[in-house]
Order: structure tokens, then C-alpha cells, then sequence
């Protein structure tokens, strides 16, 4: 059998209801679960429109600290549009950078969780 894929991302957070705003509303990802559990735990599962993978938004856990995670990659297939549409809603990115490879920009969430989005170029075999 084997891993198959990666399922979900645990995301540290300090303010769940603040990180929730931010991946829902200013990312636009889709809430896919809010749960709370008998002891209070709340967890809050999203993803990007039609990923596979999901992230949770988590309370810090097992020496996770809030702003912790870094690097994670997101894909767009118009980084210029993307970029200028989550700059409306708020989200500080940087320039967008471009490499042989394709082009990025970074960005935080609230906590200083660190993401990249990237638009990959796709290179044409002769």
C-alpha cells in the first residue's frame, strides 16, 4: 500500500476566528469543516476551490508555535491577477519574482505563517 497523498496541513494559530478571516475571506479558500468538540477544541478545516489537500487551523500543540509553519506553496494560474486580487482583500505580498522556473510571491497570514504563490512555467519539449 503505501502514503498516497498528503491529506491535511496543520496550521498553528494564536486567534482561530482571526486565521479563519483570513484563509475564508482574503485567500477566498472554502471552509470545508468548524467543529467543536466536547472539550472545546475547535477544529476548522479549508481549502483552496477543488484541492485535494486541506490545512487546519490549529491551537498550538505538541511544541507547534503560532507562525511557525513556513514555505508552504500554493499554485495560481495567473499570478499577476492573483496577486492584484488578494492585494484588494488585504493580503500584504510581496513583488512577484521572476526565475527559469516560473514566477512567485510571498506573503503571511496574521500569525506569520509563511506561503508562497507561485505560477509555474510550463516549458515545451521540441
Amino acid at each position: 500500500m503505501g502514503i498516497s497523498r498528503v491529506d491535511t496541513v496543520s496550521i498553528p494559530v494564536s486567534d482561530q476566528r482571526q486565521a479563519l478571516w483570513f484563509y475564508r475571506d482574503a485567500l477566498g479558500f472554502e471552509l470545508i469543516r468548524d467543529h467543536r468538540g466536547d472539550n472545546q477544541k475547535r477544529w476548522i478545516q479549508l481549502a483552496p476551490k477543488g484541492a485535494e489537500t486541506t490545512i487546519s487551523l490549529v491551537a498550538p500543540f505538541a511544541g507547534m508555535a503560532a507562525g511557525s509553519v513556513q514555505g508552504l506553496v500554493v499554485q495560481t494560474d495567473d499570478i499577476q491577477k492573483t496577486h492584484h486580487e488578494l492585494s484588494c482583500r488585504g493580503v500584504a505580498l510581496s513583488e512577484i519574482v521572476t526565475l527559469d522556473s516560473g514566477r512567485f510571491a510571498t506573503f503571511h497570514d496574521p500569525d506569520g505563517n509563511g506561503w508562497v504563490l507561485i505560477e509555474a512555467i510550463v516549458h515545451m519539449q521540441a
